[in-house]
């Protein structure tokens, strides 16, 4: 009898993963459709959640950037992949009026006016799933938001996220894309699996483990558009990227090229002719650079209702709904926000949580973590008070009422707040990167040092404990042990220097610059540009 049998049956020994393109070059329909399931089983949702008028060309209140204060900051790690709350390093923050909006769309959309602009918010979180979205080699897949708007005739009246040359080709590069931007020593991407030559990144953007992203899209309403408008958000996923799959097959530098490939950079220009491919090529399908499928992970939908001609100069209703089975949607809305560095966005959603379910905790800690990142820290207090008051014992409480008195110098209340989350957490090593930074301010260094060795067990090549580390040894004297973290912080942290490559990308892609950015709007392709049969058929990965 075999040991793995049970009743008749054993288990199944398929990884279904997320590599699509293995199966399809296989032909293996079996496995293609275990690993469609799985990326289909709802570990990740968009939701087409807010909308919000765009007075375009009145002059805006402008958006001020301001650093994160330096109690709450820390040196960066040197790493290609995304950061996420697990790590002191934040971003630079932005200030904003939050204005009008109405949310969630399907509960108070108001009827918007034909020729009007405005910007709708999609929110896309990670549910089940322990890791960063996508995850592995995150410079090779092609993982993007879609969002397309057809009128009540049908008629495309908005689309973000196309795929070009009717669904088989490149994703056109004004999209919402969740990848590693890497770039060589000379500016360019790296789309070949040519890790070796990274020298910088343009941007990261990966969503971590129950965490949220907010995408923005400015859509100008066409002043002849038959209402109501149906939005349609897909999360598409093809693995490998359509670049990348080209260069696999049919990849070869054109003729003079090969001296512009270097062990730092590859500006050589390529062929994909398939006439490059090799005889022997892996799988079944042969003389032909494969089209991968493209999957659609998940999917969401939206109307906006437009006004009549009898409307008239009725202003628009722009109102926000707190039910309480919407507290979920507005907190991850929140944590979109806040993970862009939009602070006072992300204090207005988590407000409107706290009014949708007053008994939820991290609603109101949630407040508390945007006006912390903002330096209002006073104004933080009384948020924090509350959660731990709704949840006695909550060690996220505790942990942003030790940043409060941190930074109002109440050292040794700080440390007794992160005590308690010691007694839940032991290995969580940001709370002990913290108490080893309060300990080198109380100048108990040899303190310090001991909790900073439990680091270590945790992460030997966490940045913030080297430098905290080499900043102790110094204050007690010993240089040789001050020199090896010295070297060991250098050696793990970013290299700010090497942004400088950036430029010559930003320069040649406005797209890939607006992507760039924390806080960005997507426009819609040119519609005139819409293929006829495109207009007609469905979207990718549909």
């Amino acid at each position: 009898k075999d040991p793995g049998n049970r009743d008749g049956k054993a288990y199944s020994h398929r990884f279904p993963a997320a590599n699509m393109a293995l199966a399809f070059v296989n032909q293996d329909k079996p496995q293609m459709d275990v690993i469609e399931k799985f990326l289909k089983s709802g570990f990740i949702t968009p939701d087409i959640f807010a909308v919000s008028p765009v007075e375009e060309g009145k002059g805006e209140t402008a958006m001020v950037r301001r650093t994160v204060p330096k109690t709450d900051s820390g040196p960066q790690a040197n790493t290609t992949f995304a950061v996420g709350e697990e790590a002191e390093s934040t971003g630079t923050a932005v200030i904003r009026d939050v204005g009008q909006v109405a949310a969630p769309i399907d509960k108070a959309a108001p009827p918007l006016k034909p020729g009007s602009t405005v910007r709708v918010d999609v929110v896309v979180r990670t549910r089940a799933i322990g890791h960063f979205f996508p995850g592995g080699t995150v410079d090779a897949f092609d993982v993007w938001l879609e969002l397309q708007g057809r009128d009540a005739t049908g008629k495309v009246v908005y689309w973000s996220g196309m795929v070009t040359d009717g669904g088989k080709g490149p994703v056109e590069p004004g999209a919402h894309f969740y990848r590693s931007y890497q770039l060589d020593g000379e500016g360019n991407p790296i789309d070949k699996r040519n890790a070796w030559q990274a020298r910088s990144v343009l941007y990261v953007r990966l969503i971590p483990p129950g965490a949220a992203d907010v995408a923005h899209y400015r859509i100008r309403i066409p002043a002849d558009a038959v209402g109501p408008i149906t939005l349609t958000a897909k999360l598409n996923y093809r693995k490998f990227a359509h670049v990348y799959t080209q260069f696999a097959y049919a990849g070869q530098p054109k003729p003079g090229q090969e001296h512009l490939i270097s062990a730092h950079a590859n500006s050589a220009e390529w062929s994909y002719d398939p006439k490059n491919i090799p005889a022997n090529v892996s799988g079944k399908i042969k003389g032909e650079i494969p089209d991968l499928p493209i999957v659609t992970v998940a999917s969401a939908e939206a109307k906006l209702p437009l006004a009549g001609s009898s409307a008239g100069t009725t202003a628009a209703q722009w109102r926000q709904v707190t039910d309480k089975k919407d507290r979920e949607r507005w907190n991850d809305y929140g944590i979109g926000l806040l993970q862009q560095g939009d602070l006072k966005g992300a204090e207005f959603a988590f407000k409107k949580a706290t009014e949708a379910e007053p008994g939820y905790a991290d609603g109101w800690l949630n407040v508390a973590r945007a006006l912390i990142r903002e330096g209002e820290v006073e104004a933080a207090k009384p948020y924090v008070n509350k959660a731990i008051a709704i949840t006695p014992g909550l060690p996220r409480g505790y942990f942003f009422k030790a940043m409060i008195q941190k930074a109002q110098g109440d050292y040794d209340g700080a440390l007794a707040s992160l005590r308690t989350v010691e007694a839940k957490y032991p290995r969580d090593r940001v709370m002990l990167n913290q108490m080893a930074r309060l300990l080198f301010l109380k100048r108990q260094y040899k303190e310090a040092l001991a909790v900073l060795e439990r680091v270590g067990l945790v992460d030997p090549e966490d940045v913030q404990m080297h430098y905290t580390a080499m900043v102790c040894w110094r204050a007690l004297g010993n240089t040789e042990k001050a020199a090896r973290e010295q070297t060991l912080f250098q050696r793990f942290k970013a290299d700010e220097s090497s942004q400088a490559i950036t430029a010559k990308r930003r320069l040649q892609s406005p797209e890939d610059n607006n992507e760039r950015q924390p806080i960005h709007e997507h426009e819609s392709v040119p519609l005139q540009s819409i293929p006829r049969a495109a207009e007609s058929a469905v979207t990718a990965g549909g």
